[in-house]
């Protein structure tokens, strides 16, 4: 299944040791991850700076086209256009992507929940 991961997520899952990606792949089996550029190149200046991020290459994400050079702008289009579903630990992306439907999941207690039915 095709999903989005924000970078928050992804950094999350490179610098947390946790069993959260054994439990999406439980859930809906292993996620091909799309991003837009604009993660790809978030990830990139934070790479210089954390060098564990580097590690972000090991997770076989595809990039999507560019739309407007802003992470969570373009996500939320490229939710609005494909559909997938959304991971993020950004409570303002959640906010945005559930007041318009669009399926997203975060974490609480290490654990994935909706954002429609998590609030922080």
């Amino acid at each position: 299944m095709k999903v989005i991961f924000d970078t928050s997520f992804i950094i999350y899952l490179l610098e947390k040791p946790s069993n959260v990606l054994d439990r999406i792949v439980d859930e809906i089996g292993t996620p091909e991850i799309t991003v837009p550029k604009s993660v790809i190149v978030e990830l990139e200046k934070l790479s210089k700076k954390r060098k564990i991020i580097k590690n972000y290459r090991l997770l076989r994400v595809e990039s999507f086209e560019e739309f407007n050079k802003n992470a969570d702008d373009d996500i939320l289009k490229l939710a609005l256009k494909t559909k997938y579903p959304v991971f993020t630990l950004d409570l303002e992306l959640a906010r945005r992507l559930s007041d318009l439907g669009l399926p997203c999941y975060t974490l609480s207690n290490d654990k994935i929940v909706s954002c429609a039915t998590h609030k922080r």
